[in-house]
């Protein structure tokens, strides 16, 4: 079993919030090592570029041969047009049928060839405006990847945690609750320290009456992840199901973390917080003030059981969250 502190590591970060005001750490770095949120998100990117730029690539091929059967119908039209209406080709015998029949004729050619025109200028500006957009993605991914390995050439230099010149050593000296690597999520350092979250003196009145974070029909029941100490709910919801926040708060860290997910740490005040992991999407931001029921994000579609991971939190103690929603 994995010893208590390693557990208790994310929530012992939390409450560093909570006791420093003064010290504000900037998600680009903590004490000197790359932020391992800004990696992960450029990694999202990438890999969300890459799949846009093959999908466009895969589309002007598409379009690179409809351009050529519509440039071979076009040409095939305006011939026959030409035959049946140079000089000379008009019908003199069968009388009236036979010319109102050979009228028909050019009239109905005569749109055919203008519906090519158009439809081979619809294509020729769809082709220009995804050459553009390729050029533009192919930039935007040449910068995302750079980014990335100065991030994680960064991150392999040695950390230096002691006393530095941000405080955040110190203040990890101080409390001996420094983050720690976790061999699922890599190591921890995407939690902002802010400044003091405003006090919900109303948390503790509301237990047994806490907001359901996920409406509709659902069902629910006990699980916990690997890096908790303590029982929480799962429920289950089809994926982009929407995901509110149970109480009001503030929330305290949102990204991936191990076993969790993506998770988001909303913090009610006097040490209370409430979790949510499991999401495809996260709406807010650290430090973001959040309402009784505000929408947090949605469910995600990673796992085949889609569902969202909830836990109630004191300090570091995990709390029965069946008796705080009253189920």
């Amino acid at each position: 079993m994995r010893p208590r502190g390693v557990h208790t590591a994310l929530w012992l970060a939390c409450l560093l919030a909570l006791g420093t005001p003064a010290v504000r750490a900037e998600p680009a770095a903590v004490g000197g090592i790359a932020n391992d949120v800004e990696i992960a998100h450029l990694l999202d990117e990438i890999e969300a570029q890459t799949a846009r730029q093959s999908h466009v690539t895969e589309e002007l091929s598409q379009l690179d041969e409809r351009k050529a059967q519509a440039n071979k119908a076009l040409r095939m039209r305006v011939r026959a047009l030409y035959r049946i209406t140079r000089a000379g080709m008009a019908p003199v015998a069968g009388g009236f049928d036979a010319v109102r029949k050979h009228v028909a004729r050019a009239r109905r050619l005569s749109s055919l060839i203008r519906n090519d025109a158009g439809q081979l200028q619809a294509l020729g500006t769809r082709s220009v405006t995804l050459h553009a957009e390729a050029s533009l993605g192919s930039s935007a991914l040449g910068r995302a990847r750079e980014q990335l390995a100065a991030l994680q050439q960064q991150k392999a230099a040695p950390p230096a945690l002691g006393g530095g010149g941000d405080g955040f050593g110190q203040v990890l000296a101080d409390t001996g609750s420094a983050p720690r690597s976790n061999a699922s999520s890599g190591a921890f350092y995407g939690l902002r320290l802010a400044d003091d979250a405003p006090a919900q003196d109303g948390f503790e009145a509301l237990r047994g009456r806490l907001a359901s974070p996920v409406s509709g029909e659902t069902r629910v029941h006990d699980a916990r992840r690997e890096e908790s100490d303590g029982p929480g709910l799962e429920f289950e919801a089809p994926s982009g199901t929407p995901v509110r926040a149970a109480a009001a708060g503030r929330v305290a860290f949102c990204d991936r973390y191990g076993s969790y997910g993506r998770l988001v740490i909303v913090d009610h005040g006097n040490g209370y917080y409430t979790a949510y992991g499991g999401l495809g999407v996260i709406e807010v931001r650290v430090g973001d003030d959040l309402s009784a029921q505000a929408r947090i994000g949605s469910i995600g579609s990673e796992s085949a059981r889609p569902a969202l991971f909830f836990e109630v939190r004191k300090g570091t103690r995990t709390l029965s969250p069946r008796v705080w929603l009253g189920l």
